[in-house]
């Protein structure tokens, strides 16, 4: 069972209807990049580092390859990988108003659709059942006396 460390922190944005209230966050203990993930991929097959980066590196360049030619990635115990987009609706108005001769009784709407509607990309994740009852299953902790050292420093601060 996994224990992560949640710090504590408060919203100090005024336009927030948070604003002032306390929080948790992940306190991340450190990185991994990719050369040690290849160091304990290595330890665990017995398969030398060097051969395991080359083939994570190659995975890596495929999996950027399949996504942006929009393929749905599926790495049966991590999750899905696909891209998303985030895209500006358009109102039956809204076309008529650009085109006057659009007829809503006589035209399918998505014919005027177009790819300038879309403003952003983004990569989207689902993690697979095992991951999601992991984190499920992941208990929290706070380190309480850097939580009171912290208190004390934000009172001393205002």
């Amino acid at each position: 069972m996994s224990k992560i460390k949640i710090r504590v922190y408060q919203n100090h944005n005024r336009n927030s209807k948070s604003y002032k209230k306390y929080f948790g966050r992940v306190q991340h203990s450190s990185t991994v990049d990719s050369t040690t993930l290849c160091l304990h991929a290595a330890m665990d097959s017995g398969i030398e580092s060097t051969a395991i980066a080359q083939v994570y590196d190659a995975q890596q360049k495929q999996m950027k390859e399949q996504l942006f030619n929009g393929h749905t990635i599926v790495i049966p115990e991590l999750g899905t990988f696909k891209i998303g987009v985030a895209s500006e609706g358009l109102s039956v108005a809204d076309v008529q108003e650009r085109y006057p001769q659009f007829d809503p009784e006589t035209e399918d709407i998505r014919k005027y659709l177009s790819a300038r509607q879309v403003k952003k990309a983004y990569l989207l994740f689902t993690p697979c059942a095992a991951i999601k009852e992991a984190l499920r299953a992941i208990k929290f902790e706070t380190d309480k006396v850097e939580w009171t050292a912290q208190m004390q420093q934000e009172k001393t601060n205002v």
